[in-house]
């Protein structure tokens, strides 16, 4: 377990320990042509499941929607991924400019949540947005996140994140970035410090909320000098009341493997200060959550009928499988291959904890 403690400067510790494992089970990859309702599928960045379906999210600004698909699961494989609806997400049209990221289940079929990036460069502001059948609400962002040149979000690193929190009364919202303010962006050298927001549902407003440490860009040797480079925190999802699961992803262009290396942690938040009232996190004293290693996605490419770690960017526990163990799920980004041949890939792990690994 890696802690740290931010002060005047980062102290990090190292405690060997592995509460949670993640069993690599079986891979699916969705075709590229395919087709529902007349939309293309692709730019798949979240991946919910929901009352025995799966919701996934599409990349895709011109016209925002997501899916509705059926997974069949047998035994530790994946019989098939069938879609079978595409469904358009509301646009505000004061907002401007969509760009949606994640999406997650609101409880009783209530509805959904969705987060948007927005587009910074272009000064339409990030959001996260309710969608039920009365219609569209946003969440109230606190002044954070306002866009200016020196501090708020920078452009394509805002609203990655979603997830449920586990007492079902609000939503946690991370960022794939750190905030101008908060510092600089993590670069192959350091990493960097990002927000994880809780907003409750009662009042839409920020309630809470802790910094995580991002880990620095993997360093690709055999990269070009002037290939372009990007890392982020891409998902989350909360296990219990002070327990997370992350999605790091880091990416390098030019390379064979696509440039994608992908890890999940488990984050602790028991000991994590509250930053909602803190305006900056330069200079500041406060704890950041814990954060283990549970997978590098490298380690089980070998596995994969693919052999290929594509732009994951979406995770989900699904249903139980025939050992009694929670499945969990994962989808790539294939930015609908504009940046060249990518996949639609699910991956599907079996979650072991220590109790349950011999």
């Amino acid at each position: 377990m890696r802690k740290y403690l931010f002060l005047s400067m980062l102290v990090p510790f190292f405690v060997h320990c592995a509460p949670i494992q993640l069993e690599f089970l079986d891979e699916f990859v969705i075709p590229e042509d395919l087709t529902i309702n007349g939309d293309k599928v692709g730019g798949l960045s979240s991946i919910e499941y929901s009352r025995g379906k799966y919701l996934m999210i599409a990349d895709d600004a011109d016209k925002p929607r997501y899916f509705q698909a059926n997974v069949s699961i047998e035994g530790k494989k994946i019989k098939h991924v069938q879609f079978e609806h595409s469904i358009s997400l509301i646009e505000n049209k004061k907002q401007g400019i969509v760009d949606p990221e994640s999406l997650r289940a609101l409880p009783n079929n209530k509805g959904i949540v969705w987060s948007s990036e927005g587009s910074v460069k272009l000064n339409h502001p990030p959001a996260v947005f309710m969608q039920t059948k009365q219609g569209l609400s946003s969440f109230e962002l606190p002044t954070m996140f306002n866009m200016s040149e020196r501090s708020g979000p920078r452009h394509n690193a805002v609203f990655e994140g979603l997830s449920l929190a586990h007492s079902g009364e609000g939503i946690w919202v991370s960022m794939e970035g750190a905030l101008k303010q908060d510092g600089e962006e993590a670069s192959v050298e350091h990493g960097s410090l990002v927000r994880i927001s809780y907003f409750d549902f009662a009042t839409k407003k920020l309630q809470k909320q802790f910094a995580y440490y991002l880990e620095p860009l993997v360093k690709r040797s055999e990269a070009k000098p002037d290939a372009f480079r990007t890392t982020g925190l891409v998902e989350i999802l909360q296990i219990n009341k002070h327990q997370f699961l992350t999605m790091e992803r880091s990416y390098t262009s030019g390379l064979k493997d696509g440039g994608n290396s992908v890890s999940i942690y488990l984050v602790d938040i028991s000991n994590a200060s509250d930053t909602s009232n803190m305006a900056s996190l330069k200079s500041r004293q406060y704890r950041v959550a814990q954060k283990t290693l549970i997978l590098n996605l490298n380690e089980v490419k070998h596995q994969l009928g693919s052999q290929h770690i594509d732009n994951l960017e979406g995770m989900t526990f699904g249903p139980k499988l025939t050992s009694g163990n929670q499945s969990l799920l994962m989808v790539s980004d294939n930015n609908f291959n504009i940046h060249g041949k990518q996949l639609s890939q699910v991956l599907l792990f079996e979650v072991k904890t220590t109790e349950t690994t011999p």
